[in-house]
């Protein structure tokens, strides 16, 4: 399948699936428009989609590479062969996959930073496409970001490997940069248009830059200010706890048991309206 130009092979390997050849290529086009929907374009020109088949139903891992010899992206999904259709649409993990795509496959120092990415817009992106409310977007988030604050004896986001800490100790670091982007920049950037840019600068998986904060300077770039500099800065070898109650609060999201209230007169409400909605950065330049 062809997507911007970009090349997207699905190599579906061993028979006796339950799902039908149709039910993977929707899949895989869901993916591909989430990822659209946040970034505005596909990444790189090349992309490999191997799936596996295990015992079981449903999703059990994905891995992102990037082969050298093919100049291509490879994306390794682990999928039981009983898996149904629905399974394909309430799962994250190939939007997750192809998030990687879009930042330089860096070294484990900075895993955080390339997970704790993908932890955060994946969901957007796919609400953005219309697969999930944002009513779980906001639930999943407050949910999951208290798993990212530190513990005791951890230290930066640098040097602490922990499970927690790297994925949504990563998505908490996105979530503080994407309100303090549009604090600063009156809503007109977000941090969508700071991985756009870095995206766009050719900073993606085909890249050899490794630097952590090399490629953030390119999002600064892209958003006029060094939100994304002084946030790494702060928090790269330092633990840092974060008032996440406060934050819900100013963004006007209340959970209430098992679903979420939105408060549409709290301080930050057009700023969570903005992270949903998300803005073309030109057109809101030319206002």
């Amino acid at each position: 399948m062809l997507c911007n130009q970009a090349e997207i092979t699905v190599e579906i390997r061993s028979d006796g699936w339950c799902l039908q050849g149709k039910d993977f290529i929707a899949w895989v086009d869901d993916a591909v428009n989430s990822v659209l929907s946040y970034y505005g374009k596909y990444p790189i020109k090349r992309t490999r989609i191997i799936i596996d088949q295990k015992e079981g139903r449903g999703i059990m891992g994905g891995l992102t590479s990037f082969d050298e010899d093919s100049q291509s992206g490879v994306i390794e999904i682990a999928m039981g062969k009983d898996t149904q259709p629905e399974d394909l649409t309430n799962t994250w993990t190939l939007t997750h996959e192809m998030v990687h795509l879009t930042f330089p496959l860096v070294n484990d120092q900075y895993n955080w930073l390339s997970e704790g990415i993908a932890t955060y817009t994946e969901p957007l992106g796919r609400m953005r496409r219309g697969i999930i409310s944002r009513e779980q977007v906001w639930k999943d988030l407050v949910e999951g970001t208290p798993k990212g604050q530190p513990q005791a004896g951890d230290m930066g986001l640098n040097r602490t490997n922990t499970w927690g800490r790297t994925y949504w100790g990563g998505a908490i670091y996105c979530l503080l940069a994407d309100i303090e982007i549009r604090k600063r920049s009156e809503n007109r950037f977000g941090l969508e248009h700071a991985l756009r840019g870095i995206m766009e600068s050719g900073a993606n998986a085909e890249s050899d830059l490794l630097s952590a904060p090399e490629i953030l300077t390119l999002g600064d770039l892209s958003t006029r200010n060094s939100v994304l500099t002084e946030l790494y800065e702060a928090m790269k070898e330092t633990p840092v706890t974060v008032d996440l109650s406060k934050i819900w609060q100013e963004l006007g999201i209340t959970v209430c048991g098992d679903s979420i209230k939105f408060d549409d007169n709290a301080p930050l409400a057009n700023i969570r309206k903005a992270i949903e909605n998300g803005h073309d950065r030109g057109e809101l330049a030319s206002r």
